[in-house]
């Protein structure tokens, strides 16, 4: 009654369903094209008057436009349980989306368990009053939603957030805080330490292995500099001198670029907010959102 036939003449995610009173018959080239063509029976489907399942007769021919087809779930403010996030991957599938963008990290909270960093799950976590905004995802937790999503055709890109959205990472390690704003005072990373370099590669590195997709996220939007922020923190300072910079603005550019390095060399494409494009970042491997 349903035939299921792999055809590499079709297009990549694309299906063709086939509906007659006798059969159902979908052809696809890929896994991807079989999900979406099982959602759209779940779309499909009617109810008979005595309860009985049906399908009206149809040809489909169907494959996605646009190749990015993403929701952004913002954790970091407010966390949701893991069940919570299956329901939003099932909605996704069933909308036939196929990227998951993950904003895990935030001033609110820091939502992501980092072995190397405990303290950002025991401090971090819990560093908004609310009590929606409190709790982390375990690296357990998050291998079996990664797991979960690519069984539905959807990869997850983690956002990481760097320089600026720091304060809940900053209130656990205050070492690295590179201050901020009267309202958030503790809201940059201290991009003149060469210590901050290591802790954030660091964290990278496991995010890196947490996640298989090919893009890593870390952000560079609404950097603070502010009171209390770079153009009096000595290390900043030190840094402008060392490397020949004017301003503040050229020293989020140095950032930004050795943090693209990182990513890189981890065997990720950086993807990031649009205000890098002030940045002059390096295009050739970046994504702007």
């Amino acid at each position: 009654d349903l035939c299921f036939v792999r055809n590499p003449a079709c297009p990549p995610e694309g299906y063709t369903l086939h509906i007659t009173p006798d059969n159902i018959k979908i052809e696809a080239a890929d896994n991807a094209g079989f999900t979406y063509s099982v959602q759209t029976l779940r779309q499909w489907v009617q109810t008979g008057p005595d309860g009985e399942i049906l399908f009206q007769c149809v040809d489909i021919v169907d494959a996605p436009r646009i190749k990015w087809r993403s929701f952004m779930l913002d954790s970091g403010r407010q966390y949701q349980s893991p069940a919570t996030i299956k329901k939003y991957i099932d909605m996704a599938s069933l909308l036939k989306m196929n990227y998951f963008h993950w904003h895990l990290t935030e001033g609110l909270g820091w939502r992501v368990e980092i072995k190397q960093y405990p303290l950002l799950t025991q401090k971090g976590a819990y560093a908004a009053v609310g009590e929606e905004q409190q709790g982390f995802y375990s690296q357990e937790e998050i291998k079996a939603l990664v797991d979960y999503a690519a069984a539905r055709n959807i990869t997850i890109v983690p956002e990481i957030d760097m320089p600026g959205h720091a304060t809940a990472a900053n209130k656990a390690y205050p070492e690295y805080s590179g201050g901020g704003t009267e309202e958030h005072p503790e809201f940059t990373f201290n991009v003149g330490k060469e210590e901050t370099y290591t802790y954030l590669t660091n964290i990278l590195k496991e995010i890196a292995a947490l996640f298989p997709s090919p893009y890593l996220h870390i952000g560079g939007d609404e950097v603070a500099y502010g009171i209390k922020a770079w153009e009096t923190d000595p290390h900043v300072q030190a840094l402008l001198k060392r490397e020949g910079l004017q301003t503040v603005k050229e020293a989020e550019r140095y950032f930004m670029h050795r943090m693209t390095d990182v990513v890189n060399s981890l065997g990720k494409t950086l993807v990031g907010w649009d205000e890098l494009l002030d940045l002059n970042v390096k295009q050739d491997n970046t994504i702007i959102m």
